[in-house]
């Protein structure tokens, strides 16, 4: 197949977050459907410290569990501190909102570098 057409396929699809943090989706389809983990129960602090741990975050995951994105990425950094912050402030519309930002950067701007990627070894 010529690379100019997978490179044009490749770009017309975009990722949900299932496919970009598999894991975690499950925890962001629990505050959907239920709200955040009671505050101070275990459950919570579980996600409190995954989610102020830069590799083990939301993106962290997507960044293969590497904090290096805290240093290559300005937009990531920022937002996985914002959701930490929409946590602790159990507000679940800013965190969804958050959600959907992160899900809408990711596909403008890290597939488009996953995809160069794999042209370049196709």
């Amino acid at each position: 197949m010529d690379s100019i057409i997978l490179f044009q396929e490749i770009k017309s699809k975009s990722l949900t977050v299932d496919e970009i943090v598999p894991k975690w989706a499950n925890k962001i389809n629990a505050v959907w459907q239920m709200g955040f983990p009671f505050p101070l129960s275990l459950r919570w602090w579980s996600w409190y410290f995954s989610l102020d741990s830069p590799a083990k975050c939301i993106i962290g995951e997507a960044h293969g569990y590497s904090s290096q994105y805290e240093y290559e990425c300005n937009i990531c950094d920022s937002i996985g501190w914002e959701f930490g912050h929409f946590f602790l402030m159990r507000s679940r519309k800013d965190f969804m909102a958050n959600v959907e930002k992160f899900v809408a950067h990711w596909n403008e701007k890290h597939i488009s570098q996953e995809k160069v990627r794999l042209l370049d070894i196709t």
